[in-house]
């Protein structure tokens, strides 16, 4: 039933009270349907404030218009109110509208103290109006809600101390005993990555090193086709499980055709591979490597440059117009981040090649921070923080690093978080929110990519997933114990809880092993994987795995413990 407000009483200096006249009635707090016994007498000249966080337009104009006709001043400035009016329900939260020291000399109430309530519901005659009394002193934010109550004329402050608890549903926490993994079932001679097992460092490693620096010259190249064989080859060596000695022990091996078969017998009889050994000191392979290494340049516009003449992180500086005393400067304007060179926004191009200038330029200048590696101690710290941030913007989130991190790396090249909320539905937006956040405390400066969340696609072909996501510059606050100032790569990955343990398992890792995973799903299953879900492919129905062993089972395959997925080097 819509509420029936009642013609307001007019003032006069007869029937103007107190605070603390004895004979007002005491004011009970709302219940659940908002009852709420009101005072019998009207005061006017109460100055009213408003937070308008947590308030929908309707509400915040509803609030005004009863300040308004049952004399209550509105006022810009929350130092002049007496009241304080809002929906916030954590200190931590308020204090982020007002210090606490002023929140402890004003009356801090929420809406339903001023708004009227169902006449159906209260006894309170068609005379009165609503009104909010202030305290009398700071001492009314201490003492319980009773006792707060009890004082006549005294609005009740909100109890801000205590800590909202959002319960967790079980299924998105990690297992209390993590799950082993049985070596004994998967195998070294299976085709597919995610059928075997792959330590963060193998018997055959410098083997594995000699390999990929021909997958890496291939790959900046260009050469595509041929990259994927050697990446396939080196996801192979890091999975057998003994010392390679002759040739012999991997003419069965998938993937070790009759190529990569002679460098191996060649690693055996030298030690190195040669070809191996020509590319590193090629001038053009230095150059490559050293300008994809830079945000934003991919292999093509990496060759394109060099094709230009250039050669050095100084030629490049020159070439964009880089001043890298400027940077510091360049901080995000997210109210303007469409128009803004280090804001990338929803438009991000999916592929480094894509981007354009104004970010190169931005990402040259930050090249010396986020070429440094990050330690485990410090993505454990950035997560840390992050969360609870989250946490003061919406209270109830889980969150898993994942990235090498979670595959064991000792250092990481960026830092991964999946984060998600088992109200996912209702807090979609989340992660533009968190960056907002992160802003705000000075944390993140630069966002180069921010994508919205869409419905998981099982004929989208392409593998960069559809969950919100943003790829920002980082920096740890003062205030930690690890604070060096080194700005650091941050991805923020925000799954729907349906498909939060997808999501984990697909940002954990390695390239190889996803790109198998996916493509046992597809020829074993008939199932489309990736990070934003499972569905079946000839009927689009969607499945929910529980916990991220789930997904293996949905998938028939064993259960491989991140730490033995590390197919690359």
């Amino acid at each position: 039933m819509p509420f029936k407000r009642p013609a307001p009483l007019e003032a006069s200096s007869s029937n103007l009270s107190s605070p603390s006249d004895s004979h007002l009635e005491d004011i009970e707090g709302p219940s659940k349907r908002s009852k709420i016994s009101l005072p019998t007498k009207v005061l006017p000249d109460i100055k009213l404030y408003v937070i308008q966080a947590k308030l929908s337009s309707p509400r915040i104009a509803e609030l005004f218009t009863l300040a308004e006709k049952h004399c209550q001043k509105l006022c810009n400035d929350i130092d002049e109110a007496d009241v304080v009016v809002t929906a916030i329900s954590m200190r931590r939260r308020l204090e982020r509208h007002m210090s606490w020291e002023v929140a402890t000399t004003k009356a801090v109430v929420t809406p339903e103290w001023t708004l009227p309530c169902d006449c159906e519901e209260t006894d309170y005659g068609s005379t009165q109006s609503p009104v909010a009394y202030p305290s009398s002193s700071a001492s009314a934010a201490s003492g319980s809600p009773r006792q707060r109550k009890a004082s006549h004329g005294k609005i009740p402050p909100l109890d801000l101390s205590a800590e909202i608890r959002v319960e967790v549903p079980s299924h998105l926490l990690p297992p209390r005993d993590p799950v082993p993994t049985n070596l004994e079932r998967l195998t070294y001679t299976s085709r597919y990555a995610c059928q075997r097992a792959s330590p963060l460092l193998c018997p055959n490693q410098e083997l594995a090193l000699e390999l990929d620096i021909i997958r890496r010259s291939r790959a900046l190249e260009g050469e595509e086709r041929s990259a994927l064989s050697y990446a396939r080859a080196i996801s192979t060596v890091k999975a057998y499980p003994h010392r390679i000695k002759s040739v012999s022990q991997v003419q069965r091996l998938p993937h070790l055709g009759a190529k990569i078969s002679g460098l191996v017998e060649e690693f055996l009889d030298k030690g190195q591979i040669s070809e191996a050994r020509d590319i590193m000191t090629s001038e053009r392979f230095k150059t490559l490597t050293d300008f994809s290494s830079v945000y934003g340049i991919g292999p093509h516009t990496a060759r394109r440059l060099f094709d230009l003449g250039l050669r050095t992180f100084d030629d490049l500086e020159v070439y964009y117009g880089v001043d890298p005393a400027e940077v510091d400067t360049e901080l995000m304007e997210l109210e303007h981040e469409e128009n803004h060179p280090g804001w990338k926004g929803r438009k991000a191009a999916q592929q480094q090649d894509d981007f354009d200038e104004s970010w190169i330029k931005i990402a040259l200048g930050l090249r010396a921070d986020l070429s440094k590696k990050i330690p485990r101690d410090e993505v454990d710290e950035i997560s840390k923080v992050v969360m609870h941030e989250l946490e003061i913007i919406e209270p109830g989130c889980v969150s898993t690093i994942v990235g090498g991190y979670r595959r064991g790396k000792p250092e990481s090249n960026d830092a991964d978080i999946v984060f998600t909320h088992s109200d996912g539905p209702k807090v979609k937006g989340l992660c533009k929110r968190l960056v907002r956040q992160l802003h705000k405390q000075g944390m993140v400066s630069h966002v180069m990519h921010l994508s919205s969340f869409h419905g998981h696609n099982p004929l989208r072909t392409t593998h960069w997933d559809s969950l919100e996501k943003a790829l920002t510059v980082f920096t740890l606050p003062k205030s930690s114990s690890l604070y060096t100032g080194t700005r650091r790569r941050l991805d923020l990955i925000f799954a729907d809880p349906n498909v939060y343990w997808c999501a984990v398992v697909g940002w954990s890792g390695s390239i190889m092993f996803q790109r198998d995973l996916r493509q046992w799903a597809n020829d074993k299953c008939g199932i489309k994987f990736d990070s934003s879900g499972i569905t079946r492919r000839y009927d689009s129905k969607p499945f929910y795995p529980g916990t991220e062993k789930e997904v293996f089972d949905l998938l028939g395959l064993e259960w491989v413990d991140p730490t033995w997925r590390n197919t690359d080097v």
